[in-house]
């Protein structure tokens, strides 16, 4: 019975090893909020984790968007930087880089813990009740998403919601329709 309960134990160990050795490296894209309105701001946020014993010389990341939704504000892109060569933050009507950086001198190690590398920002260009998804890059090999070995991480969505004026001039008008309805009554 104890010698049962003992190797029960150390499989349990085995597998905390290695769920915590398969999730070492990962990548959150967050947007500020959930909701904008019609020309609003969509700002995305960029949280890394890189637990040690990554290496690498380059990291790219790339969202795609849909540009008739959706409009590029490369002027508010940043990153923060974490090798000695930082690549420009262009966009296009497909993409917009996130990140991109290079260290000439070879592969580094980075040891982070949920750190803020990237802020980019778009124009809601969409109708009320339009869900805006965003993806990372996933092609070309030469420009996808990669972060010390992450070739893929999950996008994000926002909803264009109707700004608070149009909503409430709607909410008055009905009020007047209601109250136009109770006279004739």
């Amino acid at each position: 019975m104890k010698r049962t309960q003992i190797l029960s134990v150390l499989a349990g160990f085995g597998l905390l090893f290695a769920s915590t050795a398969n999730a070492a490296t990962s990548i959150t894209l967050t947007p500020t909020s959930t909701t904008v309105g019609l020309g609003g701001t969509i700002t995305l946020r960029t949280f890394a984790t890189a637990n040690g014993g990554e290496t690498d010389n380059t990291i790219f990341g790339a969202i795609n968007y849909p540009d008739a939704l959706a409009n590029s504000n490369a002027a508010g892109n940043s990153q923060v930087s974490l090798m000695t060569s930082i690549g420009a933050l262009t966009c296009t009507t497909a993409f917009c880089v996130a990140f991109s950086q290079v260290n000439a001198a070879g592969p580094i190690a980075v040891n982070l813990t949920n750190t803020q590398i990237a802020t980019t920002t778009f124009i809601a260009d969409a109708p009320a009740g339009t869900v805006i998804n965003f993806a990372w890059r996933t092609t070309p090999s030469t420009q996808r998403f990669d972060w010390f070995g992450l070739t893929n991480a999950p996008g994000t969505s926002v909803t264009v919601i109707p700004e608070p004026t149009t909503v409430a001039l709607l909410g008055l008008g009905l009020v007047g329709l209601a109250a136009a309805g109770r006279r004739r009554a």
